[in-house]
């Protein structure tokens, strides 16, 4: 079974988002953080098959995050789940290494926004 790690800082977007790894994908959420500093230390103890990282959190950005997983883990599989609706900083994770990007707010309560959340994920396993 694949695993996932989920790191935002809001909970509810957490316990969304484990309820649609592991009722919808059937996916092992082994854990989840707030910052990016407990991204970072995720990784490190126990590399998940996919990470969702939000942009904005406190601490530590998930853009300085995604920065130190993919220079001990240039293979990590991360895609940003975030709100913000600032081009140039979702361009810039992306060239940084990210894998994907999901805009929130999450429209789990769409079949076809539900799908197209599968794919991308399906896409990377």
């Amino acid at each position: 079974m694949s695993t996932v790690a989920i790191v935002d800082d809001a909970l509810i977007i957490r316990m969304q988002m484990k309820r649609f790894f592991e009722e919808t994908l059937k996916m092992t959420v082994i854990a989840q953080g707030g910052d990016g500093n407990e991204a970072v230390a995720i990784y490190r103890q126990s590399p998940p098959d996919i990470m969702t990282l939000d942009l904005t959190m406190p601490n530590k950005s998930g853009l300085e995050a995604l920065r130190e997983i993919l220079q001990f883990a240039p293979g990590a599989r991360i895609i940003v789940l975030s709100a913000i609706k600032d081009q140039a900083m979702i361009d810039e994770a992306l060239k940084i290494g990210a894998k994907g990007f999901i805009s929130k707010p999450l429209q789990l309560s769409s079949p076809e926004q539900v799908e197209i959340l599968k794919q991308k994920i399906n896409a990377l396993l």
